[in-house]
C-alpha cells in the first residue's frame, strides 16, 4: 500500500498517475488543493495568493489542458514595478525607461561594468547578493534587486545562495539592457511573458479537475506520527487514538521540517538538520473594493520600503468572474519571519496607507471585503545550511521508503507545473517498483 500525505497538486498528481497500484490519500484540510485553492467570500472569488500557470513541459501542459477542457484562457503579461513614483515594466533589468535619468545611468553603467570587469571567482557557492552584483551590476542591485528581494526574503541576501536563481532571473544581453533604457521593445523577456488562468472558479479549478481521476481522499486527517522502522503512520482524524495506516511506501508533500519532526525514529543528526531549515511566511491579504478598474495591470512589484507589501495582483484582470460587478479585487502579499506577527487590523491599516501612497486606492474608496490569511510556509530560504543538509535528509527518508516531493516536500522554489511533474514522475517510478514486487 502506498500512503500519500497531502492532496495538493503534487499529491493529487501522484495519485492520478498511480493507476493499478493501491494507494490512499490523506489531507488535513476539508478540501483538496493545498495552497492552490480558491474560496468565495461576499460575491468575490479569491485564490490563496497569486497562482498563474506557465508551462515548459509539453506533456504537463497537455495534461492540464485536458483536465480543464477549454476552461483556461491565455493572457499576455501586464506586470510592472512601481518605484521612484513611476511604473516600469517587469522585468526591471530590461525596462528602466521612464525612471529618473540618473537611475537609468547607474543601471546602464553598472551592467556594462559586469561585462568589462567580470568577476574573477564566479563560484557556485557565491551568495545571492554576489550573483546580483556580478550579473546585473551595482545600479540594478541598488534600485531594485536588493531592496525588493530583502523585502521578500526578510534576510540579508548575503545569507542566501544563488544556485536557484538562473531560471527565475535570466541575465540579459547588453542590447536588451540598452533597448530597455531607451524604451525599445522588440521581444518579450523572462520565463513568463504569457500565462494561463481559468475563466471560472479561480486557480482552485485546477486541483478540482484532478479529483475525478483520484480515489477517495480522507479529509480532516493530519499526519501526527511516523514509525519509519515499522512503516506505520498515525493520522489524527477526530477519533480517539487516531487512525493507524501501515504502508510500504509513503509519499509526503508536507514541509520537510514538519515531516521529519513526525518521524520519531530518524537519526538525531537528520532531525536537527531539518529543524534548522529556514523559510519565510507571507500574509495573503485579499480585498474587494467598491470601484471598477482600480488598476489595468495583472500584478505589480514594490521594492521601496515605504510600501509594506512586496507585490499586489488584481484577480479581476485574470477573469471577470472573480469579483462583483462594479468592483475590483486584489491580493496583497506581505512577507514576515514566522515568529514576527502583525495583528490583522494593523496590517490592513498599513496596506491601505501604502495603496493610497501608490495612487492605487483613493481616500474615499470603500473596502467591501477584507480577508487576511497567514501562509506559514511560503518561500524556502536557500541558505548554505539547506545546501548542505537537504541531500542527506532526502536520502535518509528514501532509504526508509519515504518520498518527499512538491515545493515544500523537496524544499525548493518551484512552480505548479513542477509539482504536477514530480507527482507523475514519482508515480511512474513507484509503478515500476510495484511490478518488481516492492509494493
Amino acid at each position: 500500500m502506498i500512503v500519500i500525505v497531502g492532496a495538493g497538486l503534487a499529491g493529487l498528481s501522484t495519485a492520478l498517475h498511480l493507476s493499478g497500484v493501491p494507494y490512499r490519500v490523506f489531507e488535513k484540510e476539508k478540501e483538496a488543493g493545498g495552497l492552490c485553492r480558491s474560496y468565495q467570500k461576499d460575491g468575490f472569488t479569491f485564490d490563496v495568493t497569486g497562482h498563474l500557470l506557465h508551462f515548459r513541459q509539453a506533456e504537463i501542459k497537455a495534461l492540464v489542458e485536458g483536465l480543464l477542457r477549454g476552461l483556461l484562457k491565455k493572457h499576455s503579461r501586464r506586470s510592472f514595478i512601481y518605484s521612484h513614483r513611476t511604473y516600469t515594466e517587469y522585468p526591471f533589468q530590461v525596462n528602466t525607461y521612464g525612471l529618473p535619468p540618473e537611475v537609468v545611468r547607474e543601471c546602464l553603467l553598472g551592467f556594462i561594468d559586469t561585462l568589462t570587469n567580470p568577476a574573477r571567482t564566479a563560484s557556485e557557492d557565491r551568495s545571492f547578493k554576489a550573483w546580483i552584483l556580478e550579473n546585473l551590476g551595482e545600479g540594478m542591485a541598488k534600485h531594485f534587486m536588493v531592496p525588493f528581494n530583502e523585502k521578500l526574503w526578510q534576510v540579508s541576501l548575503d545569507e542566501l545562495t544563488s544556485d536557484w536563481v538562473s531560471w527565475l532571473i535570466p541575465k540579459p544581453d547588453l542590447k536588451d539592457v540598452v533597448n530597455g533604457a531607451l524604451g525599445i521593445k522588440d521581444k518579450a523577456f523572462g520565463y513568463n511573458p504569457s500565462f494561463l488562468y481559468p475563466a471560472q472558479g479561480g486557480i482552485g479549478a485546477l486541483p478540482k479537475a484532478f479529483l475525478s481521476g483520484v480515489g477517495e481522499i480522507a479529509y480532516g486527517s493530519e499526519l501526527v506520527e511516523v514509525d519509519t522502522g515499522r512503516r506505520r503512520a498515525v493520522f489524527q482524524d477526530g477519533r480517539q487514538g487516531g487512525r493507524v495506516e501501515e504502508y510500504e511506501i509513503l509519499v509526503s508533500t508536507i514541509p520537510i521540517p514538519e515531516l521529519v519532526h513526525r518521524c520519531t525514529d530518524l537519526p538525531k543528526a537528520i532531525r536537527e538538520a531539518a529543524a534548522s531549515l529556514r523559510w519565510v511566511s507571507v500574509y495573503n491579504v485579499n480585498l474587494g473594493v467598491a470601484r471598477e478598474r482600480i488598476s489595468d495591470k495583472h500584478w505589480i512589484y514594490f521594492p521601496e520600503p515605504e510600501y509594506p507589501f512586496y507585490r499586489a495582483g488584481f484577480p479581476m484582470n485574470f477573469s471577470p468572474a472573480m469579483g462583483q460587478s462594479g468592483c475590483s479585487s486584489l491580493y496583497v502579499e506581505v512577507s514576515h519571519l514566522p515568529s514576527a506577527l502583525t495583528p490583522p487590523a494593523e496590517l490592513l491599516k498599513r496596506i491601505r496607507e501604502g495603496m493610497e501612497l501608490a495612487g492605487i486606492f483613493r481616500p474615499d474608496d470603500e473596502i467591501v471585503v477584507a480577508d487576511v490569511r497567514d501562509i506559514k510556509y511560503a518561500y524556502v530560504l536557500f541558505d548554505r545550511h539547506r545546501a548542505r543538509a537537504l541531500p542527506a535528509i532526502l536520502e535518509e527518508l528514501e532509504a526508509r521508503g519515504i518520498y518527499s516531493i512538491g515545493r515544500y516536500g523537496r524544499w525548493e522554489h518551484t512552480s505548479m507545473e513542477d509539482a504536477i511533474s514530480q507527482g507523475k514522475n514519482l508515480a511512474d517510478r513507484l509503478k515500476t517498483m510495484a511490478i518488481g514486487g516492492v509494493s
